[in-house]
């Protein structure tokens, strides 16, 4: 039995999906009560349980070989540190009790910030974790938040590992299908400042499919109790990764529009931001980093997809609506 916290959310759906698919029992947590206790085929269990106010997390452990903690709290600053930071401690130590063997803890390249150099690897500086120093992270106060606390979970795991193997994946921009198609009903000003971007896109599947890596990873014979591994996860060594790349080959196939929005320069995406936070730190914004996922493919793990894979996904679609609509 594996348990799957934020099942129902953009990464946790297809985790769900694909762990059923390879014929593991899945215990999932949802905070809709009316679904718990429903079954599919004896597979799967949905166990209602809310990260900002259960506190039975042996209990949600209980009985399972391999958690995958999903759950988190992207936006509600009130209940964020508790849902990140606190309830991830109380889950991590309820694996050590209850005799799991393997954890994948997902966070986020957020806890980076904006770096003080444009490469950045699993030894790069991260976030100050008990305070919010505005210059480290140019970002609005929700993400510099979330940045933190996910940090934070991250040293509760590493406080704490004594029996379990843990597995931290700190995915960039993970990104389905659609929310390729999506970028086309961005704001006019949003498309016209984000199209010079490097996307950071890593394709939902490749999480999913890199998170029930490392769940065998830790099940594995090499697994060593008490080990806590941590990977970047992203694919910025792709070619034409901007966001104006992808807008100019869905003009091509779709004849919409909405995709023809030219690239401003860099400096006006600097200024826009300098204007919005009042202040111009000697860092790097997200779009300028380089994430490296080295470390991973040392370990030995390759991306079974690739966002080549799903922009062709995207962009077949948007054809086929042309075609449908005689554009």
């Amino acid at each position: 039995m594996i348990l799957l916290t934020g099942a129902t959310g953009r990464i946790g759906k297809v985790v769900l999906t694909e762990l059923l698919r390879r014929g593991f029992s899945v215990r999932a947590t949802t905070r809709d009560s009316a679904r718990a206790g429903l079954a599919a085929d004896g597979a799967l269990e949905w166990r209602a349980f809310d990260f900002a106010t259960d506190t039975d997390f042996d209990g949600l452990v209980a009985g399972c070989q391999a958690v995958i903690h999903l759950a988190a709290e992207l936006g509600n600053l009130a209940v964020m540190e508790r849902c990140n930071a606190e309830a991830t401690a109380r889950l991590a130590a309820a694996c050590e009790r209850q005799g799991v063997a393997a954890c994948c803890y997902v966070s986020t390249v957020s806890v980076y910030g904006s770096a003080a150099r444009a490469a950045v690897d699993e030894t790069s500086p991260v976030l100050t974790t008990d305070r919010d120093v505005r210059s480290e992270y140019w970002a609005l106060d929700y993400v510099r938040l979330y940045g933190r606390s996910k940090l934070k979970g991250e040293l509760a795991i590493r406080a704490g590992a004594q029996r379990v193997h843990y597995v931290i994946l700190r995915p960039a921009v993970v990104v389905s299908v659609d929310d390729l198609i999506a970028i086309r009903d961005w704001p006019l000003d949003k498309r016209l400042l984000a199209a010079h971007r490097h996307a950071h896109h890593i394709y939902v599947g490749d999480v999913a499919d890199a998170i029930i890596w490392a769940v065998g990873r830790g099940l594995g014979p090499d697994a060593q109790p008490g080990t806590v591994e941590l990977f970047n996860l992203a694919e910025d060594d792709r070619p034409q990764p901007r966001h104006a790349d992808f807008m100019r080959k869905a003009a091509a196939v779709s004849a919409d529009r909405r995709w023809r929005v030219p690239a401003l320069p860099w400096f006006g995406d600097w200024l826009h931001d300098f204007l919005r936070f009042h202040s111009l730190p000697l860092r790097h914004p997200l779009w300028s980093m380089r994430f490296s996922s080295e470390r991973l493919r040392q370990a030995g793990y390759r991306l079974p997809f690739g966002m080549a894979y799903a922009e062709q996904q995207a962009l077949q679609r948007l054809a086929a609506k042309a075609e449908s609509s005689g554009r």
